[in-house]
């Protein structure tokens, strides 16, 4: 339940002692109603303070009236409520729900696309931090390779050709050693073997590589 500001407190509050009033004399009012239909369907009638006698006049029927009033009246009072309360806990509309739960019944972030740009954006300073803790490793602290291990990323054509969404799928999927496409017969593990790098870390380290390897399709 969200947090009321004073003001819906007041309302809410009015609103739940106007309800309550309104249902009283509803109440009240269809009791008497129930009380004369009782009276008409037996034959009795409202006892009256004693006149004096008088010509018998014709009896008249006694007059009755139907439900609808109450029915109306408990409509009207379900429609205030109804004002009150979607004053103080707004419904969100199908747009924001559809936002907040895209396809597939779930709130998540919309994945990057391997053919178009990736949604999040990097940070060079923060990724030359993350890759001299996860990539340096393999590919050097200058990122120019390691004899047997990483290749060198400031002149490699394929990191050049790639998109930064497409580098961000290939860091996250790795490259294993069986790969045919692997020509140093080394494991490249899924994120540079560190499974805590977010795909935020990984667009971090993708901006520090564009820093001297720039996208050149």
């Amino acid at each position: 339940m969200p947090a009321l500001s004073p003001v819906q407190l007041l309302l809410l509050i009015g609103g739940v002692l106007l309800a309550t009033l309104i249902l009283g004399a509803l109440l009240a009012a269809l009791m008497v109603w129930l009380t004369r239909e009782v009276q008409a369907a037996y034959g009795q009638a409202p006892a009256a303070p004693a006149k004096a006698p008088a010509a018998e006049a014709p009896a008249a029927s006694p007059q009755r009236i139907g439900p609808w009033p109450f029915v109306i009246s408990g409509l009207a009072l379900l429609v205030v409520l109804g004002v009150i309360f979607s004053s103080i806990f707004p419904i969100p509309s199908l747009s924001q729900a559809q936002s907040a739960f895209p396809e597939g019944g779930a709130a998540h972030s919309t994945p990057s696309a391997a053919a178009g740009g990736s949604t999040l954006s990097g940070d060079p300073e923060r990724g030359k931090e993350k890759f001299q803790g996860s990539c340096a490793s393999c590919h050097g602290a200058d990122a120019k390779g390691l004899p047997g291990l990483g290749k060198d990323l400031t002149t490699s054509a394929f990191v050049r050709q790639q998109t930064d969404a497409q580098l961000l799928e290939f860091i996250k999927r790795g490259r294993p050693a069986t790969d045919p496409a692997n020509t140093t017969g080394v494991d490249m593990p899924p994120r540079g073997g560190n499974p805590s790098l977010t795909d935020q870390d990984l667009m971090d380290i993708i901006a520090f590589i564009r820093t001297f390897n720039p996208h050149q399709p």
